[in-house]
């Protein structure tokens, strides 16, 4: 879950970096920390597989 408001515009970037159509680098500066967080609310959202044996 998201617990940090963003912009609908961070959020397309967002999905646009994820799918692979941009880099970060692509996305314009003043929305590059937006999107960064968004991009790592996502990825720690989909690290609920259960796999513990990397925590130590």
């Amino acid at each position: 879950m998201l617990n940090f408001k963003f912009s609908a515009l961070s959020a397309i970037y967002a999905a646009n970096v994820l799918d692979g159509g941009r880099t970060i680098d692509e996305v314009p500066t003043y929305l590059q920390d937006d999107v960064k967080n968004v991009l790592g609310s996502a990825k720690n959202s989909t690290s609920t597989d259960g796999d513990t044996s990397a925590q130590a």
